[in-house]
């Protein structure tokens, strides 16, 4: 017999499934409780949505055969002036008339009802019950208000017979509201470098790992390596100490950014947030903060670097003379000011858009530089002769730790840093051997070779070329190399510089969403301005000398901070063996909790361990070294800057004595919530 109401739903209404969750989430394994329930009240409003579907179909059958009375006045004009049809009265003994049911349409029917349509939703729905097994469960309150407003339609026409408005009713939909909410949360925390996004930039241009290579060759075919030669060369190195020492530093620094690449891969975020799980999603604050100082640092010397390689060429020229005449400014500064504004000013545009742009920037500064590098090749080949070789006196152990230590935390720190910030965009499948393999082949050969032939190039060359060298780099090869070896050098050494700068910004801008989020265009705005100030109110006050010196000093005291994180970090990454859960990630509750003591207290002892054996400089880092009054041979032991190999020694401990049980309790619960996914895709795929 047809009956006149909707009938009444078996699954749980959002409010109280919510409060339910929030029971269970208290209790021990919580968690596998939760999602059973989820489950069962999937399956139970699968149920729901085909029992209305039942009843709506009785509904139309009862409609099209139920006689129609028909009435004389149905059509009768309403501003007529008749008067009006009194009502009839009813006793108990009279029936009432039958009041005739619109026939509800079948195309208003809404499309998740149709069963073709049904298994496009199945992975939404195993991807949002994953996202959000923990989100419905701890965020009750938050999530009602939303769910309300989702679910207040429905509810309401199961309160009505369908005698009175059939037109209205709404067949619920088989998975909670408050889970599609929780699930899309978690999208700015992947995507932060617009909000307004077309769906071929949510996937990422870097689509394939080969892509991957193309931001690391860019990066490697500066010309920071030939720099670091020279600076190897000028301390008085023999030349196999600086081909050793180099080539350390290199293979050391492509370790570094094939972990972080890796780390990044299977979080999909950038390392700020990928830090979290060794952290904690509140315990990384104080460390993603530091890190973000550090690379403050990094950006304004890599700035202040390529001021100083291509204002030389403004300062130069004819026409610059009168024009620094009319400006109030010292001529050095004002050379550095028409190098410093255009260029942080492209960088943070370029940065701000990403994407596709910041690919196609990449691939043509790799080979633009790739070119560039071929033709030092040919010139250095065919003008100097391997006779011509001075081998060089070799200097201490101590000196030569210090230099190694320095230029580890000019490369291989900053490096890191950049690690994650193109990787995360890589599909989550890439294997992370691959990308391991791809980030290190391209960050290790190209400079490698650019370094070594450098170093041939200045052996060769003599003393003078070398000291020259370190201060005015492109005065140096014009003086030496014909015209066209240098203009080719030229575009080479300023996209990639270009580079640099913007992978700099991009990386802060990443590290400022981390913290607090903000669109890209501001997060690079703001970085933008930091980087400008810290480089150019210096400048303007400080002489050139003791500006040099500050540099260098900010570069090993942010080395500190740095390696101490790094060890932290690469340490926990290297431990895992399965990817990170997303969004445990931006979620104090997840699996990875809102605190690691180990890992928070580790750090800061290593950073206080590495600044107290920094032996730093008279201007900036002049308090640091206070452990080495204990031990004050140690510096003459293992040279001024072994506090930077000594924080990064201590922090990488800690995940390693009191990490792996947490580790491998995370990955077990991680295994456990990847096969109640997957007995769930499969019970959604029988249900249809």
């Amino acid at each position: 017999m047809f009956q006149p109401n909707p009938p009444a739903p078996k699954a749980m209404p959002d409010a109280e499934l919510n409060a339910k969750i929030a029971e269970l989430q208290l209790q021990p394994e919580g968690l596998v409780a939760a999602m059973a329930l989820i489950e069962e009240q999937s399956r139970l409003r699968q149920e729901d949505a085909l029992e209305l579907s039942k009843w709506q179909l009785e509904a139309q059958m009862h409609a099209a055969t139920a006689p129609a009375p028909v009435e004389p006045n149905i059509f009768q004009d309403p501003v007529a002036s008749t008067p009006p049809v009194s009502s009839p009265v009813f006793t108990e003994n009279t029936p009432a008339p039958a009041t005739i049911p619109v026939e509800p349409q079948v195309d208003s029917v809404p499309s998740y009802a149709n069963p073709s349509a049904a298994p496009e939703r199945i992975e939404d729905i195993v991807a949002a019950l994953n996202a959000s097994y923990a989100e419905v469960a701890t965020e009750p309150e938050s999530l009602q208000a939303s769910v309300a407003q989702t679910s207040s339609a429905p509810e309401q026409v199961f309160e009505q017979p369908i005698v009175d408005a059939p037109e209205q009713v709404i067949e619920p939909e088989p998975v909670a509201s408050s889970v599609a909410v929780a699930a899309n949360e978690t999208e700015p925390e992947r995507d932060w470098e617009t909000e307004d996004t077309s769906s071929d930039e949510e996937v990422g241009p870097t689509q394939t790992g080969f892509a991957l290579s193309w931001s690391w060759l860019a990066v490697a075919a500066t010309p920071l390596a030939l720099v670091a030669a020279a600076i190897i060369k000028d301390s008085g190195a023999s030349l196999a100490q600086s081909v050793i020492l180099l080539s350390t530093v290199l293979f050391a620094t492509s370790l570094l950014a094939s972990v972080g690449s890796m780390a990044a891969v299977r979080a999909s975020s950038s390392l700020t947030i990928v830090s979290r799980a060794a952290f904690g999603v509140w315990g990384n604050s104080l460390p993603a903060i530091l890190m973000l100082v550090a690379k403050l640092f990094w950006a304004a010397a890599f700035v202040y670097f390529a001021s100083r390689v291509i204002s030389p060429l403004i300062f130069n020229q004819p026409w610059f003379a009168s024009v620094a005449e009319r400006l109030v400014f010292p001529a050095e500064f004002t050379s550095s000011l028409f190098v410093l504004i255009p260029l942080v000013l492209a960088g943070s545009i370029i940065a701000a858009v990403g994407g596709q742009v910041v690919l196609r920037f990449q691939q043509v500064t790799a080979v633009a530089t790739i070119i560039g590098l071929g033709t030092f090749v040919y010139f250095v080949a065919s003008t100097y002769s391997l006779q011509d070789l001075a081998q060089g006196e070799a200097i201490a152990g101590p000196s030569l730790i210090d230099l190694g230590l320095f230029a580890l935390a000019l490369f291989g720190f900053a490096v890191l840093s950049f690690a994650g910030d193109f990787a995360r965009k890589l599909p989550a499948d890439t294997p992370g051997s691959k990308v391991f393999f791809l980030s290190f082949v391209s960050t290790l050969f190209l400079p490698l070779l650019t370094g070594v032939l450098g170093l041939l190039w200045l052996f060769m060359a003599g003393d003078t070329l070398g000291t020259s060298f370190t201060s005015e780099v492109l005065a140096t090869v014009a003086a030496s190399a014909p015209v066209w070896v240098f203009v080719i050098f030229v575009v080479a050494v300023g996209l990639s510089l270009l580079y640099l700068v913007i992978a700099s910004l991009y990386s802060l801008s990443g590290n400022l969403f981390g913290i607090a989020r903000m669109p890209g265009w501001l997060a690079a705005l703001i970085g933008a301005v930091l980087v400008l100030t810290a480089v150019l109110v210096p400048s303007l006050l400080v002489a050139v000398s003791t500006l040099h010196e500050s540099v260098l000093e900010l570069v090993l005291l942010a080395a500190v901070v740095a390696a101490a994180w790094a060890g932290v970090f690469i340490s926990d990454a290297l431990i895992r063996t399965r990817g990170y859960h997303e969004v445990s990630l931006t979620r104090e509750y997840g699996f990875y909790g809102r605190f690691n003591i180990a890992n928070t207290f580790g750090f800061l002892l290593a950073v206080a361990l590495g600044f107290g054996y920094l032996n730093g400089g008279p201007q900036l880092s002049s308090w640091s070294g206070y452990l080495g009054d204990f031990t004050p041979d140690i510096f003459e032991i293992a040279g001024s800057n072994i506090g930077i190999a000594m924080a990064f020694g201590l922090a990488a401990l800690f995940p390693v004595i009191f990490g792996i049980p947490r580790i491998k309790k995370q990955e077990r619960n991680l295994a456990e919530l990847d096969q109640r996914r997957q007995e769930l895709k499969e019970f959604l795929d029988a249900a249809q």
